[in-house]
């Protein structure tokens, strides 16, 4: 059983305990009370089954593989790449290195941009695990009320608000790079520091009560946080759509030929073309850039009003 299911098995043994107390404590409704409770108990539970951390640590370490591959294509492909154009001069050559180094741009910023990535992630992370620990404590708090039979203004400080920041904090002091900060930023303008709910009843029934009072409160709060995780996102992908897109696809350079250069000619011996006898034709550019495919559909919106767009352009038009 993963830690996930773990998490959820426990709140439904745990709104379930709640809701049998709600019907034990109701002795003056008959069950009216306690079936307005359950119904307010069991929604809260399911938003606070929401989040995976597990899945979080598993995404980071994908990132943490892609970057590693994108350093090493790097120091290999592109520094190979250099030095076999010792020697080649000319308009064509300095097109080429102008895109290597192109090239060599769009693949830092690419790692910047996984570095920032993952710090949205670990945000979400937070924000998850904090979660859960003022779930624990608001049943723990219920809880104790029930068995009081009230509660007198306890106060319940909670974890959630500020988890967001408190990530953003803990990043190194210098060195981060500008996609790194300026994501970091947009997660934490205006952040609150602390919140607090209280909970204040006189009776088993009125705990629970002002228990799903503040469960909602608290769900509204989650979603507080869980906004600057998509405002980080949307921060993101600024570097690396619109405008901002031939900074890590740099267009390939056109590769010049000579008025005299005969396409026939290029290509190996009648003898190695073997069944492969078409030979170059094209004057304009001996290397074409491939047909780009199509996006997915999973980024395009649309509706009755408005016609479906691609927002991403990931691929750039088909």
């Amino acid at each position: 059983m993963s830690t996930y299911e773990e998490w959820c098995r426990n709140l439904d043994s745990q709104s379930g305990n709640l809701i049998r107390l709600a019907y034990e404590n109701d002795d003056i409704t008959g069950g009216a009370w306690a079936k307005m409770l359950e119904d307010g108990i069991r929604p809260i539970f399911e938003h606070f089954k929401c989040g995976d951390p597990d899945r979080v640590d598993s995404m980071i370490s994908y990132l943490t593989e892609a970057k590693y591959v994108l350093g090493k294509d790097l120091r290999e492909h592109l520094g190979g790449a250099q030095l076999d154009m010792d020697g080649w001069h000319g308009g064509a050559a300095d097109d080429f290195r102008t895109w290597l180094l192109k090239l060599e741009d769009a693949i830092n910023l690419l790692a910047d941009c996984i570095d920032a990535l993952m710090l949205i992630l670990r945000s979400y992370k937070a924000i998850v695990l904090a979660m859960r620990s003022d779930v624990l404590q608001l049943v723990s708090t219920t809880l104790k009320g029930i068995e009081e039979a009230e509660a007198s203004d306890w106060k319940i400080a909670l974890a959630v608000v500020g988890a967001v920041a408190g990530v953003v904090a803990a990043l190194p002091t210098g060195g981060a790079s500008l996609s790194v900060t300026a994501v970091a930023a947009s997660m934490v303008a205006g952040a609150a520091g602390v919140a607090n709910e209280m909970m204040d009843a006189d009776s088993e029934n009125g705990v629970i009560q002002e228990m799903i009072k503040i469960g909602w409160s608290m769900i509204g709060k989650i979603n507080g946080e869980s906004g600057r995780i998509q405002v980080g996102l949307i921060e993101l992908s600024g570097y690396v759509t619109g405008g901002k897109l031939a900074e890590v696809r740099p267009d390939r350079p056109v590769v010049i030929t000579a008025p005299s250069f005969d396409p026939g000619s290029f290509g190996m011996t009648d003898e190695a073309q073997g069944k492969h006898k078409r030979r170059p034709t094209d004057t304009t550019d001996l290397v074409p850039e491939p047909k780009r495919h199509e996006d997915g559909p999973y980024d395009k919106a649309g509706g009755v009003i408005a016609e479906e767009y691609d927002q991403y352009e990931e691929q750039g038009p088909a």
